[in-house]
């Protein structure tokens, strides 16, 4: 069975659309969370996993913008409530935050965060193992897959396997391209794929989103990098 595992898409729709097109052999697809804000396209992105995806876990910035009113939001948080649809906060706010599956007498605890704090919380080989042993205490499964920290990554706590696909939407390691990854015959393997930063900043540009906003968001996944210092402000045009 050939398995690919998806994670924080963050309404990257352009990112999202080139994994799914790269891999269409696949038997199942699994979203680990994370499927909107930061990005330009929610409701397209969540049409998309509704339609690919087997399993969908539901992480904190989906539990966000599907709780969130109108208005009670600031600044840029504020345009993501008026530019979705009802369809998507009613299918983000059914979400699970955690769900075991078994394939090919293998099994797995499915999270965004971790198996304690299922949208909020964090698996990571240089934490403190006391923080990863109480991050997955109670955990049944062989397998632990995790996204949250934006970083592809494989690793054991105490005999079970944790591994994260990394971003399809927001990279922080220097390199845009979206990450995913495949589980095959019980193996994982890690895959970058590219897509056309233009056409994503031209969904920016179209989203009627503030422009200074777009602009810094769009610079942090065309760097790969999220630092507030080192994105210059300016006009965000669409050469």
């Amino acid at each position: 069975m050939r398995i690919l595992v998806i994670a924080d898409i963050h309404a990257n729709y352009r990112g999202l659309k080139a994994v799914i097109d790269k891999f269409p052999d696949v038997d199942e697809i699994w979203c680990l969370g994370d499927i909107v804000e930061y990005g330009p396209c929610p409701s397209e992105c969540v049409d998309l996993v509704h339609t690919h995806c087997k399993h969908v876990i539901r992480g904190n910035h989906d539990d966000h913008f599907a709780v969130q009113q109108p208005s009670q939001t600031v600044g840029w948080l504020g345009w993501f409530p008026h530019h979705t649809t009802i369809e998507t906060l009613d299918y983000l706010q059914k979400l699970p935050s955690l769900l075991s599956t078994e394939v090919e007498k293998r099994s797995y605890c499915l999270v965004h965060g971790s198996p304690k704090h299922h949208t909020s919380g964090r698996l990571h080989p240089y934490a403190d193992e006391g923080d990863n042993l109480e991050a997955i205490q109670g955990t049944s499964e062989d397998r632990i897959l995790s996204g949250h920290t934006h970083m592809a990554m494989k690793f054991e706590v105490k005999g079970k396997l944790v591994v994260n696909p990394g971003t399809i939407g927001q990279p922080r390691d220097g390199d845009y391209r979206a990450q995913c990854m495949l589980i095959e015959e019980g193996g994982f393997r890690f895959e970058r794929v590219e897509y056309c930063l233009h056409a994503l900043k031209k969904d920016y540009l179209q989203s009627g989103m503030d422009q200074q906003q777009a602009k810094i968001w769009f610079d942090y996944t065309r760097t790969g990098i999220v630092d507030p210092h080192g994105i210059q402000l300016g006009p965000f045009s669409p050469r």
